[in-house]
């Protein structure tokens, strides 16, 4: 059983103001004053120290997240700006000023819900059918959201990425690459792009990364790539009854093979959005087609997939960098099944994959050909790996709690042996309320999951991130439906754009604590 240590964070000037009881026992901490700016600031004179401990008999209150320097702070708003895109007021700027939170922002109109065909249709993915939120005050979305700090166990989880990232800073010509695996919270990509702004602003951009050369699915893209071409394929991964059983999907868990010589897909990366270097990724098979790779309308290589045995495919290719758009159009003598594209850069730093399938499980990674997706993975060469799942299997009531224990420890420990180098960080499912009587409760098997993802996280010498926690805890999703701007949709399961950006932040300065030398416990909090 986790030892619940309550924690107090605002939002102030330079990021988040966090106090934890960092005693054996546990007391709440005390609220923050009104003054917490001035406080805060106090803090950084002393240069980032936490305050003076209390007495041996008293619980010391510590700082978690001391002020933020310049270069933090401006990757803070250049993400923002990014993430929540162009006309959208930022939670803080560039000094670290937030958005006046003493009240909501009614300025602030709520957006609009995400395709209908966002919010997944297999089981676990509707929430609560779309439930009104209750009448009344709303709360003032902007101050939602907790610091909650990366679990670490006796390891340091993030040592390989962190030195990944100094060696960018000391001028290594390396890119450092990081892969967000989930459901349909990172297929969204809104917390995947703040992530990959971030750490692009601050170290470097080596290109957006890796994305599927066609649609799979109505409403796939990223926020910014666009990806067309839904027609003529057939789309197959492990939740899908209709999909083959070979397991031959690729990275992401999803292939789209040709089901007609018109099959045919386009990626058009949006302004800014550079690159030079490209693969495309298939699968190598018998009798296997060809397919036309076409860059800003001109035919570059014709790729044949046709192979004596089964295997992973790749066809790299360079351009000016610039903003390409790339098509890829099968010439119909033989099944093309593809299962990527990837968009780098010459230039060294950081490249986010996105490796989001809406509905799906962790265990599904247990579907698939293992041969096939961990070469894949050797292939990208991760330094971290982030695996976000637990909502649709909140709903998996049948399962009992050790079975799904049983698979997702198998399924970590497939990604440890895939990238041994890399490091390794699971996070949680956010608050998912359930109705009963007309009214809303704790869903009782999301605790165990987190109990669960924290222990595996432990095991393996993984980190873990309670998205519950950092959301409030239990029944805190009905705050982020009623808020003034809307921090979550009426489905109680997923976020806005707004929501998923403070999300993005607040794992990110999770991630970067230990890092930027915030964090006095060093990466590691109090059991829970």
């Amino acid at each position: 059983m986790r030892l619940r240590v309550a924690r107090v964070a605002v939002p102030v000037m330079g990021g988040w103001l966090a106090f934890v009881a960092a005693s054996g026992g546990c007391r709440s901490a005390e609220a923050v004053p009104a003054g917490s700016v001035a406080a805060a600031q106090a803090v950084a004179a002393e240069g980032g120290a936490a305050p003076t401990p209390a007495a041996a008999d008293e619980p010391a209150e510590v700082p978690l997240v001391p002020l933020m320097g310049k270069a933090v702070l401006e990757a803070r708003a250049h993400a923002q700006r990014s993430a929540l895109g162009e006309g959208m007021p930022l939670f803080e700027d560039e000094r670290g000023q937030p958005v006046p939170w003493i009240a909501p922002q009614v300025a602030i109109a709520d957006e609009p819900a995400f395709d209908g065909d966002l919010l997944d249709s297999l089981q676990g993915s509707s929430g609560l059918g779309g439930t009104a939120a209750d009448e009344g005050p709303r709360p003032n979305g902007n101050i939602l959201g907790l610091f909650e700090p990366i679990e670490a166990g006796e390891t340091a989880p993030l040592r390989h990425f962190h030195q990944a990232l100094r060696a960018l800073e000391h001028g290594d010509d390396r890119k450092v690459r990081v892969m967000l695996v989930g459901a349909s919270h990172t297929e969204a990509d809104i917390y995947p792009q703040y992530i990959r702004s971030y750490l692009q602003e601050r170290f470097g951009d080596g290109g957006h990364g890796f994305v599927l050369p066609a649609a799979p699915w109505r409403g796939y893209g990223h926020v910014d790539v666009s990806v067309d071409g839904l027609q003529h394929w057939r789309t197959e991964h492990a939740q899908r009854r209709d999909a083959r059983d070979d397991g031959r999907y690729g990275l992401l868990g999803a292939s789209i093979s040709s089901r007609s010589d018109r099959a045919y897909g386009r990626v058009i990366q949006h302004a800014g959005v550079l690159g030079s270097r490209y693969e495309l990724w298939f699968v190598a098979q018998p009798r296997g087609g060809s397919v036309d790779v076409i860059a800003d309308g001109r035919t570059i290589a014709t790729v044949r997939t046709a192979a004596r045995h089964v295997g992973p495919g790749y066809h790299a290719f360079e351009l000016p960098e610039s903003e390409h758009t790339i098509e890829v159009r099968v010439r119909g003598d033989g099944e093309v099944r593809l299962t990527g594209l990837v968009i780098e850069r010459d230039d060294p730093g950081v490249v986010v994959d996105t490796l989001g399938i809406r509905g799906t499980r962790a265990a599904n990674a247990l579907a698939w050909d293992r041969a096939l997706w961990s070469d894949n993975v050797r292939h990208r060469a991760p330094d971290l790996f982030v695996l976000a799942f637990g909502t649709n299997e909140a709903t998996d009531v049948t399962q009992d709690i050790a079975t799904y224990e049983a698979n997702l420890r198998e399924v970590v420990q497939r990604y440890r042996a895939a990238a041994p180098q890399a490091s390794c960080v699971l996070v949680g499912p956010g608050d998912f309320p359930q109705a009963s009587g007309g009214t809303l409760i704790p869903r009782p098997r999301l605790s165990q999951i987190i109990e669960v993802q924290s222990r595996v996280s432990t095991e393996l010498g993984c980190g873990f991130w309670d998205m519950q926690a950092f959301m409030g805890g239990e029944l805190s999703m009905v705050q982020w439906v009623r808020a003034a701007p809307a921090m979550a949709q009426p489905d109680y399961i997923h976020l806005s754009r707004r929501g998923y950006v403070r999300m993005g932040m607040a794992l990110v300065d999770a991630l970067m604590g230990e890092l930027d030398g915030d964090d006095p416990l060093h990466g590691r909090t109090p059991p829970r």
